[in-house]
């Protein structure tokens, strides 16, 4: 035998070796990952896992398989595979101690292996025998593992691998030992299937072991569980169960207001809380025309389009219009429909557009037409539900609206403007004054300046009308400290020597009097009280300036009163002047009669009356909790239904409790949020009350 036939044996040695590792890794694969499916499978007939967990089963033991592959690939297949004639006949030198290194040497190269004695020696030697019994023992074992493993799999109730392989909500009656369960106790566990109504086309949702079920008005509920004898008390009423393949169904309506179904069975009763959702009416949106309108003529073409929408299905929808015609008591009224449409089932959004002429409608002037978008929706339970847009008016004007005159509204004189501008820097002054303490120094002058600032506008104000009415020819350009010019430092005005000048130019005669024997000209009157504004003006904005908004608070209040006198001095009075009238309050205080009836008053939201009540019952069930939870949690499910309808928070939180309590565990912060809930959000009082205490 040649050199080249012993290397073809030990090619063909190899690949067989090679096949067998490959054999023995996919025998490995399938029982790790067999085994994992079944650990999955043990564990939910012991605790029952939740669907999320369960659908991590089947992944979770083809990774398994995966991850063996994988390593029996990187570490043992890819070297068989690839090793060296030289690697395999050292291979078989450790299992055949008669070659003494004759294999190697042959097929270590031509110029050490053409001896005849080492040749004999390696031809002789029984390569495909060992190599056919090292194949078998390497995949004998892990075979027969994985075909262990199968025939468990097998084996296994087929409630328990389809909660693994294809797990959906409803198979917790499935699980293995659940029939002997239901037995015992038939509200062990229970499946609620809830069937909305059939006009919103939605699938029906199934619901695991649940403490309430919210559920579509109209809809149907069908309660499931494993055993028999169960029977329901809705109100007045008992519904017996209906029992079939060991299994018994309880079919209830959805009603409209929340409702308690209390399930007693031969072992103990249970609580289930029927929550219903209200149909929502459509939403219509009107978007063209975009506002009310004033038409000078009834012609032309109105677009009309509209947005529309609905929590289910729209049905149909149309634009409607109502004309109403008349004057005085006397109207009439008549309407139709506009582009009428009808939706195809399961329409959720949709628009509508329409368009109309004018002239069909026959309209005069002064007719107003009405329009406005209005969709149904598909509930034939509760409903229809109408939904209506926003409505558009459209007035035909008359010919008589075109002789009106426009007229504006004076504006309010100067002083009444100051006045209203320095009361907006006296407020802010006092808050500033009020978080002087609170920001600080540093804060309270920058403030305080930009407030001056403020002031000195206003002051500069002022003084420009006074003076502008003291001077009569704006040609001579009479200036004064605070008009704006510069003139040196700045200091408050002497209003009579001002005023004594204003006299003067004006030529006035000061020993003659005013009708009614005024005390003062018209020059002295309106303009003295403008020039003490101003003065106190200046002294508020210094304060404001070294920043003590404190001290520019009493300067601003006078400042304030003098305008007030600056306003009142410009008004117009009749000849003379009214008489005083004394009142003894003395005598009078107490003598009036209450002859008008008092205006209504609004009423306060009324108190919940029975919040404490609540609260005691739940502060009174607490102490069963750990006895038991059972009867713990329908006392909280019938707690839940004496809310109030709209204590929707509360009731969420009881509910959560509910279930918390229902499956065990710590249930301490579950039922801390119930009781935050119940007892509402704390009341805020001040620190002290009116007497300090």
């Amino acid at each position: 035998m040649t050199r080249e036939t012993i290397v073809r044996r030990l090619g063909a040695a190899q690949r067989t070796l090679a096949f067998a590792l490959a054999v023995r890794a996919l025998g490995i694969a399938i029982a790790a990952g067999t085994a994992a499916l079944l650990l999955f499978a043990l564990v939910d007939a012991l605790v029952g896992l939740p669907i999320g967990l369960r659908r991590l089963g089947v992944p979770f033991a083809l990774a398994a398989a995966a991850a063996v592959l994988l390593r029996d690939a990187v570490t043992r297949i890819r070297p068989a595979f690839t090793a060296s004639a030289e690697q395999v006949a050292l291979w078989f030198e450790q299992r055949i101690p008669t070659l003494r290194y004759s294999l190697v040497t042959v097929v270590g190269g031509p110029s050490t292996g053409d001896s005849a004695p080492l040749l004999g020696a390696a031809s002789a030697a029984p390569l495909e025998r060992t190599a056919r019994t090292a194949a078998r023992l390497a995949i004998v074992r892990p075979l027969l593992a994985a075909a262990i493993a199968l025939i468990a799999l097998l084996a296994a109730p087929r409630g328990a691998m389809a909660r693994l392989t294809t797990p959906r909500a409803g198979d917790s009656l499935d699980r293995p030992g659940a029939a002997a369960r239901g037995a015992a106790d038939p509200l062990a566990a229970i499946v609620v299937r809830v069937r909305p109504p059939a006009y919103t086309g939605l699938p029906e949702q199934v619901i695991d072991d649940p403490s309430s079920v919210h559920a579509l008005a109209g809809g149907r509920v069908v309660v499931e569980g494993r055993g028999s004898g169960v029977d329901a008390q809705v109100g007045d009423a008992r519904v017996t169960s209906v029992e079939r393949d060991g299994r018994w169904q309880l079919a209830l309506s959805v009603p409209v207001e929340p409702l308690g179904v209390r399930l007693k069975g031969a072992a103990r009763e249970r609580v289930l809380v029927i929550e219903p959702i209200a149909d929502s009416v459509p939403v219509a949106r009107l978007d063209v025309p975009t506002r009310d309108s004033v038409l000078r003529a009834a012609t032309g073409t109105v677009v009309l389009r509209a947005e529309l929408r609905d929590d289910h299905a729209l049905a149909d929808a149309a634009f409607e219009y109502v004309v109403s015609s008349g004057a005085g008591e006397t109207f009439t009224f008549r309407g139709g429909r506009i582009a009428a449409r009808t939706f195809p089932a399961g329409t959720g959004a949709a628009r509508l557009d329409g368009s109309f002429a004018l002239d069909t409608l026959k309209l005069a002037p002064g007719d107003l037409v009405h329009l406005r978008a209005v969709a149904r929706d598909r509930n034939d339970v509760t409903g229809p539900g109408v939904g209506a847009s926003e409505t558009r008016t459209l007035r035909i004007a008359r010919a008589d609206e075109y002789d009106s005159v426009s007229v504006d509204p004076m504006p309010p004189t100067e002083p009444e403007k100051n006045a209203l501008s320095q009361r907006m820097i006296l407020q802010l002054t006092q808050e500033l004054r009020a978080r002087e303490r609170r920001i600080g120094v540093d804060q309270t002058k920058r403030e305080s300046r930009s407030i001056a600032v403020e002031q000195t506008r206003l002051r500069k104000r002022v003084g420009e009308i006074v003076f502008t009415r003291l001077s009569e020819d704006q040609g001579e350009h009479a200036h004064f400290a605070g008009d704006g010019h510069e003139h040196g430092p700045e200091r408050p005005v002497d209003p009579d020597a001002v005023l004594a000048a204003a006299e003067a130019a004006s030529n006035v005669d000061r020993s003659a009097a005013l009708e009614g024997e005024a005390d003062e000209s018209p020059v002295v009157a309106i303009n003295r009280p403008l020039l003490e504004a101003y003065n106190h003006m200046w002294q508020a904005s210094t304060e404001l300036e070294v920043g003590n908004p404190r001290a520019a608070i009493p300067w601003m209040e006078r400042a304030i009163a003098a305008l007030q006198r600056a306003r009142a001095a410009e008004r117009i009075y009749l000849r003379g002047r009214p008489p005083r009238v004394v009142v003894d309050l003395a005598k009078v205080r107490g003598a009036g009669r209450e002859r008008s009836a008092p205006s209504a008053r609004s009423a306060r939201a009324a108190l919940d009356p029975d919040r404490e009540a609540r609260l005691a019952r739940f502060d009174s069930l607490l102490a069963t909790v750990a006895s038991d939870p059972l009867g713990a949690t329908d006392a909280l499910l019938l707690l839940r239904l004496s809310l109030p309808p709209d204590e929707r928070a509360s009731a969420a939180a009881l509910t959560a409790a509910a279930d918390a309590v229902r499956k065990g565990g710590d249930v301490t912060a579950a039922l801390q949020r119930a009781r935050r809930a119940l007892a509402g959000p704390p009341v805020r009082t001040e620190a002290l009350g009116p007497w300090g205490r």
